[in-house]
């Protein structure tokens, strides 16, 4: 593996890094187990506690973080060193939520190389020569003792369990080069392996076999003495059965050469335990990838340990007794069942499985070293399957671990237990809806569920796709064949009786649920408590950090608790790659319950307002200055509680209120639900200006002002309600929906007058007034805006005044009112400049480039174009960027340059279009239509100009319908089609007229511009505008 970069990592000997193979100076002791621990769970996050734990063990000096970020950081630089740009992929070493990552390995890691040739070397078919290959490719890669020199007890209990993998591979290849008639290749390096590790009974076998077929069979009698007395002296037991067999065949002379093992079912089982588990699920469905997983690791024996791990209810326990009973073939001397009960102690657990295994009460040692001593007497001679259900910790099974290839454990538990050496980890969640909907179907029945479709779709989403809930619930449903899928879901439907409805013969879970809650301290079980209440589907550690009111570190340590306790989980937003934590539905319910249980109202009230506090400080921190809206028109009287700077400091960033959207929204509608009027309508107005606004998020904006005028209605808050008004009239301006926007705004100026509040009065006039000059009603507009100016001047508040000017200025400009345009634009750049609110600025400068450009002044309205155009592109701002290029791409045609508009113009549509910006997205390709006409292009220009006309009838949008029909007439007339070219214009000239703007007084130049000479009268007609 030569070359630039790192080559390999290994730790299946002394531990080492090479590059360009040659070895590199690692550092002390400890650094090199802080590096062995990263390189054990590459791939994974290791979290800071256990890194600790692996290094110092269960007492650390109290320095022991300190000195442990000072060795990541060498380790990083050692590895960052070790990887040139022009390695690729990179070894890194990062920081993620829930640990350390060191990502970038693969393939680079002896141990995992070993493990993966070994578990293609099972899964190769018999005969295959592949699988030697295999195997003597894994075998080369062991070079000693593993983690050799490393100290501490971590170091020690990985030691002991690789080297029983490693052992297994070695017995594996033993009897690999025996079936190809290689014996003279065993020997040299069994007996090399056997001098350290002289109580390996399957090497010993191996060795005699070899020895024997060699033609050394006193050497092989004389190898089985020798281990005799070692295994007797050391262990106090005779040799294991098939040591004994093998040894009285030798002296018998009557087997084989090389004697073929016994299939299970011929052994003869004279200690045989027989089968001990619960009876297995008929209907299991789902975890086929787990059961392949698992059957591979278990059913050579060569991997002594699988873990389940998963939250309470995802079907752990089926799953462990179902590969039990699938594996009963390959351990044929018994498969035993333990349940552990989640109780912690090593102790208690020897006593259950040495019980299972048949040592009664009194046989029973009683000191806990002597029943370990007995436990691995009893397992060393037979192959037994013991299953241990619901394990607390690692600490009660490390003990257990199978010393010698032979028997196995399947361990369940909610913790991930990823310090037993040797063990694979499989981790189990909730199904996917289609499992959810199979397993429903297998236990209720294909008739009932064919009868209700779609019904069976409600049911799997209600329970969550957690395997316990769907089982409980097609139980019932089993059990009463009258009731209709439907009856089930309206029962299940009220969130307060949810989960008193999935119980079901012993089953619950809410019972599941508990346990883990049982298992927090009292600050994290308040968490819990507390984060439920709130009802935030997703959340990050800001907002747990408010509700409990604590800091976000403690916030951390506590929610590593929930994680632990498999009651939250930990997501990553698949396009930010930012990382969050999640509450099942169903956990949630059980949260909610025991906060209205153990919380009294003002706690919880306190707790949500703390939270919804938090979210409000943050969301003003995002908020943007927004064209035509005016900010913090609501304020909580008496204002929210204060929020620790630490939380609101710590959040933010590129990305944050992408992935923070549905949790905010979620506030919201939370806020709404608590009463809390006031909040919902701070948190919904500014969420305007921190994302709604800027995004175009439409969803997200109905649904929290949905629930803040609900809220507000129900309260009787008319300010609040008024406000909310105008953010809906906002909306529906954004989104194009000008009639309904007129509605909302017409409905907030009636509710701020009679509460008396003439500066919402003119925020609500301002909004009705850019509504309609937006839609070409200007001279409507102009008396509103000159209200909405005076009170504003009034009041003091510029951003208002600034909206003002702006809508003033765009529609003087519509009406040909040019000097009174450039005046009143003038005047709104100039104070959105002195707010430093660069987006009006920018806007306005434009407004003033158009009224030059409707003027013929070309280069003046570039000058100002280009102007806007800058800023806009400085502050990457791609929707407005949008309108900036469409103002510069109609002075590019009327400059003679069309060609130039082709590409931005192109790329501002998709942007309008991936924006949901209707308006935009018409107004670009109607330019573009124009485009193709003045190159000359007429059928592009005609095809172009006609989709326009159709998005601006859906936009019901007269003004620019006209428009657009003067252009396509130009096209008619630059082709030859007078008539059609007339009828075109015909139907533009009554709304030019019926607005006022300024192309009503323009047709005659326009007709002459594109070649049609005719008589006015052909075009002046009052036809009503139906194309």
């Amino acid at each position: 593996m030569g070359g630039s970069g790192v080559s390999e990592f290994r730790l299946l000997g002394d531990l080492q890094l090479l590059v360009a193979d040659r070895p590199v100076d690692l550092g002390p002791r400890k650094q090199r187990t802080v590096l062995a621990a990263l390189l054990l769970d590459a791939g994974r996050p290791v979290p800071a506690d256990t890194l600790v734990d692996r290094v110092w063990g269960e007492a650390p000096p109290a320095e022991a973080r300190n000195v442990l970020y000072t060795y990541i950081t060498r380790v990083r630089r050692i590895i960052a060193a070790a990887s040139p740009a022009t390695d690729a992929p990179a070894v890194a070493l990062t920081r993620r939520p829930g640990g350390y990552l060191l990502d970038g390995v693969a393939g680079r890691v002896d141990l995992h190389r070993l493990r993966d040739l070994a578990d293609r070397a099972r899964r190769a078919q018999p005969g295959d020569p592949q699988r030697l290959t295999l195997l003597r490719e894994a075998v080369d890669l062991w070079r000693g003792e593993p983690l050799a020199g490393l100290p501490g007890e971590w170091a020690a209990r990985i030691r002991e369990g690789l080297t029983r993998q490693l052992l297994g591979v070695l017995a594996d290849w033993a009897a690999a080069e025996l079936d190809a008639g290689n014996p003279a290749r065993v020997t040299d390096r069994l007996s090399r392996a056997l001098d350290q590790y002289p109580l390996a009974e399957p090497l010993i076998a191996h060795l005699m076999r070899a020895l024997h077929a060699d033609g050394r069979r006193s050497e092989a009698l004389e190898q089985y003495a020798r281990s005799r007395r070692r295994i007797s002296d050391e262990l106090g037991v005779e040799p294991g059965a098939e040591l004994r067999a093998l040894h009285a065949e030798f002296l018998r002379e009557t087997g084989p050469s090389v004697p073929q093992p016994r299939a299970p079912e011929q052994a003869e089982n004279p200690g045989a335990l027989g089968c001990q588990l619960p009876a297995d699920l008929p209907d299991l469905t789902g975890f086929e990838p787990e059961i392949a997983q698992a059957t591979t690791a278990l059913a050579d024996g060569s991997t002594p340990v699988v873990v389940l791990s998963g939250p309470g209810g995802v079907g752990k326990t089926s799953l462990s007794v179902h590969l039990a009973h699938q594996l009963r073939k390959s351990y044929p001397d018994g498969q035993v069942f333990v349940s552990l009960g989640g109780r912690d102690g090593s102790g208690e657990t020897l006593g259950w499985v040495l019980r299972a295994l048949g040592v009664a009460g009194p046989q029973q040692p009683t000191s806990d070293a002597e029943r370990l001593a007995r436990y691995r007497q009893e397992i060393s001679t037979r192959r037994v399957l013991i299953v241990l259900d619901d394990a607390a910790g690692a600490g009660e099974i490390r003990p257990l671990v199978p010393a010698t290839p032979g028997s196995a454990l399947i361990v369940t538990s909610r913790a991930r237990l990823t310090t037993i050496p040797g063990a694979e980890q499989i981790e189990l969640g909730v199904f996917s809806r289609d499992e959810s909907m199979t397993l429903l179907r297998r236990i209720v029945g294909a008739a009932r569920v064919d009868a209700e479709p779609g019904a069976i779709f409600t049911l799997a989403a209600i329970c969550g796709d957690l395997p316990l809930a769907l089982r409980i619930v097609g139980a019932r449903l089993a059990a009463r064949p009258h009731w209709t899928m439907a009856r089930m879901t309206e029962r299940m439907a009220d969130e307060r009786r949810r989960l008193d409805e999935m119980t079901a013969d012993g089953l619950a879970v809410r019972v599941s649920v508990a346990v883990g809650y049982r298992a927090l301290d009292d600050a994290a079980k308040r968490m819990f408590r507390l984060l439920g209440h709130l009802g935030s589907p997703d959340f990050a550690e800001w907002l747990a950090a408010a509700v409990a009111d604590t800091s976000v570190g403690a916030a951390e340590d506590l929610l590593e608790q929930l994680v632990d306790a498999r009651l939250v989980d930990v997501v990553e937003d698949p396009v930010l790659g930012l990382f969050r934590y999640r509450m099942h539905d169903l956990v949630r319910l059980f949260a909610q319950e025991r906060a209205d249980a153990e919380e009294t109202e003002p706690q919880l009230r306190d707790a949500a307002t703390r939270g919804l506090s938090a979210a409000i400080a943050l969301v003003e921190r995002q908020a943007v200055q927004l064209p035509f809206a005016v900010p913090r028109l609501y304020r909580l009287r008496p204002p929210p509680m204060p929020v620790d700077p630490s939380i609101v400091d710590g959040a933010g960033g590129p990305g944050w209120l992408d992935a923070e959207s549905r949790t905010l929204v979620a506030a919201v509608e939370r806020a709404a639900a608590l009463g809390m009027d006031d909040v919902a309508s701070v948190l919904a107005d500014g969420l305007v200006f921190a994302s709604f606004g800027l995004r175009n998020d439409f969803e997200g904006w109905n649904r929290a002002h949905a629930a803040a005028l609900g809220a507000a209605r129900k309260a009787g808050n008319r300010d609040a309600e008024a406000v909310i008004e105008c953010g809906i009239g906002f909306l529906r301006y954004k989104e194009d929906r000008f009639a309904e926007a007129e509605e909302h705004f017409s409905a907030a100026v009636a509710l701020f007058g009679e509460a008396g509040n003439d500066h919402g009065t003119a925020a609500a006039r301002s909004g009705l007034g850019t509504v309609l000059r937006e839609v070409g009603h200007h001279r409507r507009a102009i008396p509103l805006l000159t209200l909405a100016l005076e009170a504003f001047t009034r009041f003091g508040d510029t951003d208002g005044a600034a909206h003002a000017c702006y809508g003033l200025g765009f529609a003087h400009r519509e009406l040909g009112n040019d000097d009174a345009a450039v005046a009143q634009l003038e005047r709104a750049a100039g104070l959105y400049r002195s707010l430093g609110h660069w987006r009006g600025e920018a806007i306005a400068i434009r407004g003033i480039g158009l009224v030059h450009r409707a003027r013929g002044e070309l280069d003046a309205a570039a000058t100002y174009g280009e102007t806007a155009h800058a800023m806009v592109r400085r502050q990457d701002d791609p929707l407005l960027n949008c309108y900036t290029t469409q103002s510069l791409a109609k002075l590019w045609i009327r400059r003679s340059d069309p060609d130039r508009a082709a590409a931005p113009l192109a790329h501002a549509r998709r942007v309008c279009l991936e924006r949901n910006d209707r308006f935009g997205a018409a107004l670009v390709r109607r330019t573009l239509g124009e485009m193709h006409l003045a190159a000359g292009r007429l059928d592009e220009a005609r095809r172009e100009l006609e989709r326009a006309l159709r998005e601006w009838r859906a936009l019901d949008h007269d003004l620019n319908r006209a428009r657009t029909l003067r252009d396509l007439g130009a096209v008619h007339a630059r082709a030859g089609n007078c008539d059609a070219a007339h009828a075109a214009w015909r139907n533009a000239l009554p709304v030019f007229a019926l607005f006022g703007t300024r192309e009503a007084g323009e047709m005659d130049e326009w007709r002459a511009r594109w070649g049609c000479d005719c008589a006015p009268a052909t075009v002046a007609g009052s036809a009503p505008l139906r194309t």
